[in-house]
């Protein structure tokens, strides 16, 4: 097909979800002959990794005592208005977010844009009134829906009336391996100081969402469980904060730490933000990998997981069931069952035999998605469109 102009936009620059959905579909449109173009908000910081994607980052700082209604209207408001002061035009405009998709929503109310694309990865609980409104027009007023997963077919159909199309996320199989140098495991806790421990990891910071205060409770009753045993567990959480506030939440998990007598830099290790270039060797250091989320749009980290060789212990909910089957690529748990959670990690943790077959099938799973097929079913999708609009 002909080169398109593609904008794709994205409301941050650090490592979400969404935001890595937009940069590595970008790259790979790009490599099909596309002109790309990838549009962000940016409180001053750059993409939390390296894109040779053209890119405009749209300056918008923090301002001190904002309420999140006032922040989530001046957030949108800036977003359309440089986009109207740019004026550039494209084939397709693809917002991947309920901030970016208010934008184009407001260029198309000023006749701008004939019409956009909206992918929506899931629906959160929001309890501002702001972000309930953005959330809800972001997914009833786009011309065109993309959801990652079946799951969220289904839901948008009940809920809505809508009739989405579905486009799996992908991984990048070549950047996520299996080690194969001896000694790579041990190089890697070093650097993050966790040598002769066991580590469990988490990637998406402290929220509701992530279940972290339930990893938490299986957390400390396994480090018991080890530390009797004379042996040393570690607790590694990847991921900051969104750009949505869950500081009731966040302070809930810091009371409790200090409640059950963990430590942190010590029991249980904060990361913040990983840099892109420090992700695989995050992976390596791990010993198994526990994501029991409540809701998910799809789980790209628990790809990239299984991809690095990591055992995944994870929540039996639709749409991680998708692609994760129990006791063969990954160990499934009732996201709020405690003790089935604890019960997962220390048979996990000890059984090495149990370990190899998740670890061989887990990369299995992973090898079968592909960011470039991924990009291929999008420039199906927007070939589609663009034939209806002639």
């Amino acid at each position: 097909m002909k080169s398109l102009k593609i904008a794709l936009l994205t409301y941050s620059t650090k490592p979400r979800g969404g935001v890595v959905h937009t940069l590595s579909l970008a790259e790979e449109l790009a490599r099909l002959g596309h002109q790309v173009h990838i549009y962000a908000l940016s409180t001053g910081e750059g993409f939390f990794r390296p894109v040779s994607i053209p890119h405009t980052l749209i300056p918008c700082s923090t301002i001190a005592g904002e309420s999140m209604d006032e922040k989530v209207k001046r957030y949108i408001s800036t977003y359309s208005d440089t986009l109207d002061v740019i004026k550039e035009d494209y084939d397709i405009y693809h917002a991947e977010d309920c901030i970016s998709a208010n934008a184009l929503l407001e260029l198309r109310r000023r006749g701008l844009i004939k019409f956009f694309i909206r992918t929506v990865h899931h629906i959160d609980d929001f309890t501002s009134q702001s972000l309930i409104d953005c959330q809800l027009k972001s997914i009833l007023e786009p011309d065109h829906i993309i959801v990652v997963s079946k799951f969220w077919e289904k839901e948008l159909r009940s809920r809505y009336s809508l009739n989405p199309t579905v486009i799996n996320n992908g991984v990048d199989v070549e950047k996520f391996k299996i080690p194969e140098i001896e000694g790579v495991k041990e190089k890697a806790k070093e650097s993050f100081s966790v040598v002769g421990c066991k580590v469990i990891l988490s990637i998406g910071g402290i929220e509701p969402r992530k279940n972290t205060l339930t990893t938490l409770r299986a957390f400390n009753i396994v480090n018991a469980y080890f530390k009797a045993n004379g042996e040393r567990l570690v607790w590694l959480i990847g991921g900051g904060e969104t750009l949505f506030d869950y500081r009731a939440y966040r302070e809930k998990f810091f009371s409790e730490v200090e409640g059950l007598g963990l430590k942190l830099d010590e029991d249980i290790i904060l990361l913040g933000n990983v840099a892109d270039d420090s992700m695989v060797e995050l992976y390596e250091a791990g010993d198994v990998f526990v994501f029991p989320s409540v809701k998910e749009g799809w789980g790209l980290v628990v790809l990239e997981a299984m991809a690095s060789g990591l055992p995944v212990i994870a929540s039996n909910i639709e749409p991680l069931i998708e692609y994760l089957r129990d006791g063969e690529n990954s160990m499934l748990v009732s996201p709020l069952n405690n003790d089935m959670l604890v019960e997962q990690i220390i048979r996990v943790l000890l059984d090495d035999e149990l370990r190899d077959e998740l670890i061989k099938n887990g990369r299995k799973t992973a090898e079968v998605y592909s960011w470039g097929n991924t990009a291929l079913r999008h420039e199906e999708f927007y070939s589609g469109i663009l034939e209806s609009v002639k």
